[in-house]
């Protein structure tokens, strides 16, 4: 009953405080100044909700944090003291999230404690598109990056854009402002710099407001995206670890064992999308580091049992198909949907890459490992490129395969490196010479080398081709790393053999480059490498 609750504070007044007096918390002023007939003042953030007078007076303490609203402090309160240097309209609403969850989050689910994200308003400036324009963006980029990076429900977006404006959440407007990015042409105009501004200050703002949730992840994500895509860096680098960090507090990187943020998942589409956006956060954290060497990942790489994302176009339409799920252990060979081939290919990458820092393992055992590598990487390039061929003879469209181009591109990508990492016999230790699968492994990296650039030249040609037939807006950014690698090994070869039979696919491949640069800086800025080779061999 209302008469048998009375509200307490989580922390003692301010003048029992300095006076070091045992303060009974009562809202709005506790016994002892009422007793001495002083001001009873609160410090911000220490009022919490109200609770049975009966109840132990110390499970509160610990339980009530974690299920009380986490905006309870009037207006006053929430003003910024004095000292504090805050933009006007950018301060986080006041709220108090349960430290509880991770001091100790074994004691957190014992108490069988809940947490409820804050009921907070975005400043205006943040707020402020109309309903048409949000439609319109969100229609375009369903229809560009969804295609190969389908981490947002189409069903759940659209549902809860169907809700007025004034009903919109924080982290909801923040990602529609995030699909924002990927909707403008690459332009050097001040619009598009402040665009970007304007998302990260949106994205601070409603993390510093303690609103974790999957859309805080997702529109991280596209940012990080842009950030990759346009070579914004060290941003992008800092930003897809900071991905990794919101997935693990949330829990989405392992139901099952790690302590859980979120509510239960109320549908079988909700849970796909938590796992595509794990998924997401692993391609494009192993992306980031393929140029950078012997740099530890953000997160772990999935168990062989993970689950790989299930069909597109069942989890777009939200239907519930007779599919039977597919571990990331399962053979190449078996039909899986375009952004699952991603995954693969992702983690293919990411033991290529693991496998190249590793210095301490037995040199026998790390050739018969990259044998195994390879030949897994080519299985799988097969199989995409197979499937590929399918999509354009049995469907009426010319760029039908492009949801394929990201793994395509990932495992050109992984071979590259592999071969590059045992090309140079230079670099092998004497007690090594002797070794017979290192020696094949050498002898397999060479061949590649002159292989695999001639094959990224052919996919060059193909991506060519799709952006003459209207396809730029749906082609993935991670396409671009495998065609520097394959052009600077032509360009390589050219300094070696001081002939310029390679200059003309070295040149092809960058043409393609500049035409990728039209949408995204990072073209450019592996133009702008390529260009600085000296062939002459001067350096």
């Amino acid at each position: 009953m209302e008469s048998e609750r009375r509200t307490l504070a989580v922390r003692a007044c301010v003048a029992c405080r300095k006076q070091k007096r045992k303060c009974t918390r009562e809202v709005p002023e506790c016994s002892l100044c009422s007793k001495n007939g002083r001001p009873c003042e609160y410090a911000v953030g220490s009022r919490a909700a109200p609770y049975p007078e009966g109840r132990s007076r110390v499970a509160p303490r610990i339980q009530n944090p974690t299920v009380m609203p986490l905006q309870i402090v009037d207006s006053a309160a929430e003003a910024p003291s004095s000292n504090e240097s805050t933009a006007p309209g950018l301060l986080p609403a006041e709220n108090h999230f349960p430290a509880l969850f991770f001091l100790d989050s074994s004691y957190f689910q014992q108490t069988k404690s809940q947490l409820q994200m804050p009921t907070v308003e975005l400043p205006p400036e943040f707020d402020s598109i109309d309903a048409q324009s949000n439609m319109h963006d969100v229609d375009v980029y369903f229809n560009s990056i969804h295609t190969f990076l389908p981490i947002v429900s189409k069903l759940r977006l659209y549902r809860e854009l169907s809700a007025p404006q004034s009903c919109r959440k924080p982290d909801t407007a923040l990602l529609l402002i995030t699909m924002q990015l990927h909707t403008r042409s690459l332009s050097s105009d001040p619009p598009s710099r402040e665009l970007y501004g304007f998302a990260k200050a949106c994205c601070s703002h409603v993390e510093r407001s303690n609103i974790l949730s999957v859309r805080l992840l997702q529109a991280t994500l596209l940012i990080t995206l842009y950030e990759i895509a346009n070579a914004i860096y060290p941003a992008a680098y800092l930003s897809v670890g900071h991905c990794a960090r919101l997935g693990h507090a949330i829990g989405i990187h392992d139901f099952k064992r790690a302590p859980q943020m979120l509510h239960t998942p109320t549908s079988a589409t909700e849970l796909e999308e938590r796992h595509r956006v794990w998924w997401a956060v692993i391609v494009l954290d192993r992306y980031v580091n393929v140029g950078g060497k012997n740099r530890p990942f953000s997160c772990d790489d999935v168990r062989p049992d993970e689950l790989l994302p299930a069909d597109d176009k069942h989890w777009d339409q939200g239907e519930l198909a007779l599919i039977q799920p597919l571990a990331v252990s399962t053979s190449t060979t078996v039909k899986i949907c375009p952004f699952g081939r991603t995954c693969q290919a992702s983690h293919l990458l990411s033991r290529v890459l693991r496998h190249t820092s590793d210095r301490d393992s037995d040199i026998d055992f790390r050739c018969r490992e990259a044998l195994q590598l390879r030949r897994t990487v080519q299985a799988l390039a097969a199989t995409i490129a197979n499937e590929s061929e399918e999509l354009l003879e049995h469907m009426n469209d010319a760029t039908a395969d492009l949801p394929l181009f990201t793994a395509t591109a990932l495992c050109h990508s992984a071979l590259l490196h592999l071969y590059d990492t045992y090309c140079c016999t230079e670099n092998t230790e004497a007690n090594q010479m002797g070794c017979e699968n290192l020696l094949e492994m050498q002898r397999l990296a060479i061949s590649g080398l002159k292989e695999m650039p001639n094959t990224v030249f052919l996919f060059s040609k193909r991506l060519q081709a799709v952006t003459e037939l209207g396809g730029m807006l749906r082609m993935s950014p991670l396409v671009c790393d495998c065609l520097y690698q394959a052009a600077a090994t032509y360009l390589w070869y050219t300094l070696e053999t001081g002939g310029q039979d390679y200059l003309p696919m070295a040149n092809t491949i960058k043409d393609v480059l500049g035409i990728l640069g039209t949408r995204w800086n990072s073209a450019r800025e592996y133009i702008a490498i390529l260009d600085g080779y000296d062939y002459s061999g001067n350096n």
